[in-house]
């Protein structure tokens, strides 16, 4: 009993004399607040400013050109599993009692829901009319929806063009009008088609089911149209007024992959992480980054002398690239990062000249400008010069070096 008191004791005098070292500490240094709760220390820590790292990861990783994303793509679905999560058909009929109770169904989660939301759709097809919209197809309008719902008996109107908004609400809208199904497909890749179903989701003869793809597919609704509900209260004479949706959500997650959702993908546009993304015109094969085989197309259209010219930057440029140290050449990934392995406009004129390439500025300049046009070379007024401007060639060691031997190859 006497040696707990004890310990209690001495643990209480090392705590008062703990706290006294403190204070007399702060009064030595003139702080009264230099110890502080864990609150204070917290906000003093989060006043800080936070700094981020200069490492980003688009200047680290080599961009992908088409023809590596294409083979990375068929080895990938050659190894690939596709897991499979199992669906029972007997969903269909819970799904058509709820639209049947006035509720649009839009369907979420990871996978294509196309081939399932298609079975549904031959589900209900004996229960009126069907219109399925594939709203990932870049080209599909709210006019090619109305043209489909133009198919329904009675919607079209004497005129030969699409029926409105207002035509096909108001007509759905009538006691003795038929029910429309309407079988919507990635419906956030589209936010026209979004706001035209608006109009058309709380007619009660219009049954909507949707699917959507992405993580911020319900920032395209609001809340009010989240909240409306089909009633009496649809008027057909402001059939359009009646904005809404009325949804009930459903998790279908299939797992299957988007074949179809990504058919009509640009992939000659994927630039890999590049940093300074540019948008590629498909008009243009040569627009955004720029790739081998744009490369060898422009070059087979150029002149004989024009050919010389690149040959000779790209020489120069690998020349550069090889005498540089190992650390720069690894870091220089990117193909904008390519400036430092190019050569000044005064020295590309001496070795063309030399060359008999071209033998003023003013020719020098005409074959660089067609090189400039299709983004083949690349120049840019160099820091701490007086005006000097450097010439380079947007593309990787690797990929010139295939290039020029290219080139080589077609000359002899």
């Amino acid at each position: 009993m006497d040696s707990d008191e004890g310990s209690e004791l001495y643990a209480s005098d090392a705590e008062h004399n703990y706290a006294t070292g403190i204070f007399k500490e702060s009064e030595t240094d003139g702080l009264i607040d230099s110890y502080k709760p864990s609150f204070d220390a917290y906000f003093t820590h989060a006043s800080s400013r936070t700094r981020t790292s200069t490492n980003v990861f688009s200047q680290r990783v080599a961009p992908l050109s088409p023809e590596e994303h294409n083979a990375a793509l068929a080895q990938a679905s050659v190894h690939a599993y596709t897991p499979k999560v199992s669906f029972d058909s007997s969903s269909f009929k819970r799904w058509a009692r709820e639209l049947d109770e006035g509720f649009n169904l839009l369907f979420y989660g990871l996978g294509s829901k196309r081939s399932i939301l298609n079975d549904f759709a031959k589900h209900v097809s004996r229960r009126g009319h069907v219109a399925v919209v594939n709203a990932f197809h870049p080209s599909v309008t709210v006019r090619d929806m109305l043209a489909s719902i133009a198919r329904v008996p009675g919607v079209q109107s004497t005129s030969t063009s699409a029926p409105t908004l207002e035509r096909v609400a108001e007509y759905f809208a009538g006691s003795d009008s038929p029910h429309l199904f309407l079988i919507v497909h990635s419906l956030d890749r589209s936010p026209k088609l979004a706001r035209a179903i608006s109009s058309l989701a709380l007619s009660p003869h219009i049954h909507i089911a949707a699917s959507i793809d992405r993580l911020n597919a319900p920032l395209l609704f609001s809340a009010s149209q989240l909240a409306a509900r089909k009633g009496s209260s649809f008027s057909s004479d402001r059939a359009t007024k009646n904005v809404g949706y009325g949804w009930l959500w459903h998790d279908l997650t299939t797992l299957a992959p988007y074949t179809s959702e990504l058919t009509f993908a640009d992939r000659t546009s994927i630039s890999g992480a590049s940093s300074s993304r540019a948008r590629v015109d498909i008009t243009n094969p040569v627009s955004g980054l720029l790739t081998e085989t744009a490369a060898m197309h422009v070059l087979a259209a150029v002149t004989a002398k024009a050919k010389k010219l690149f040959s000779l930057i790209a020489a120069k440029q690998l020349e550069n690239a090889d005498s540089s140290d190992v650390s720069e050449a690894n870091s220089a990934h990117n193909p904008n990062d390519q400036q430092h392995l190019g050569l000044t406009y005064d020295a590309l004129f001496t070795l063309a000249r030399d060359a008999f390439i071209a033998t003023n500025d003013t020719a020098l300049r005409a074959l660089l400008g067609e090189f400039r046009d299709h983004g083949l070379v690349g120049s840019a007024v160099q820091p701490g010069t007086s005006g000097s401007e450097m010439l380079w060639i947007p593309l990787r060691k690797e990929r010139l070096s295939k290039l020029v031997g290219n080139l080589d190859g077609d000359a002899t």
